[in-house]
């Protein structure tokens, strides 16, 4: 009898000791992957004034270059890609420079001299380097200018003019501006 309770103790002991290990935390984050988009050719862009951001116009959603990579706003969050197809990276927050974007950045550039992708790729760092768009008019066609398509840099300013359209909000999501950030 003795030697029963001991064992019935054990396997107790045993039991419970086992029964508490398998408890667990699980944690989950849900950042939802941004829907596949295939170019048909090679991109044209074009330069958002007063930055040395580029976005492509003929597609129906918002995907920028800027200092070498591809960026792509999804349903509150940011994405950046070393190509322009992709794959996406979730980032915890996009640059200043995207996320200051004038929520009218399509329209104040319409009109505007599209820059073939191998243009871009073969000449964005020496651009950036010697300022090459202060010098030549934003890609503004200089018959253009006086319409006012878009405000010259100096006009302009350098900082933040109503942001991108949305609030950011903690890890580089935010709110507001294009529904999704898709162009409908």
């Amino acid at each position: 009898m003795k030697k029963f309770a001991v064992i019935t103790t054990l396997l107790m002991l045993l039991l419970g000791i086992s029964g508490q290990s398998t408890a667990g935390v699980s944690i989950g984050i849900n950042i939802p992957i941004p829907p596949l988009f295939v170019f048909p050719a090679p991109p044209e862009l074009v330069v958002i004034p007063g930055t040395y951001a580029y976005y492509c116009p003929d597609v129906n959603l918002d995907i920028f270059f800027y200092g070498g990579y591809w960026y792509r706003p999804y349903e509150r969050y940011w994405y950046r890609s070393a190509s322009y197809g992709g794959p996406w990276a979730f980032i915890e927050s996009a640059p200043s420079v995207l996320l200051d974007l004038p929520p009218d950045y399509r329209i104040i550039t319409r009109g505007e001299r599209h820059i073939p992708y191998a243009e871009l790729h073969r000449n964005w760092r020496g651009w950036e380097r010697d300022r090459y768009w202060e010098h030549h008019n934003w890609g503004r066609m200089e018959n253009e200018r006086h319409f006012g398509l878009a405000p010259s840099f100096g006009e302009r300013g350098h900082g933040g003019h109503g942001g991108y359209g949305g609030e950011v909000h903690g890890r580089g999501g935010f709110h507001g501006g294009h529904e999704g950030h898709e162009r409908r």
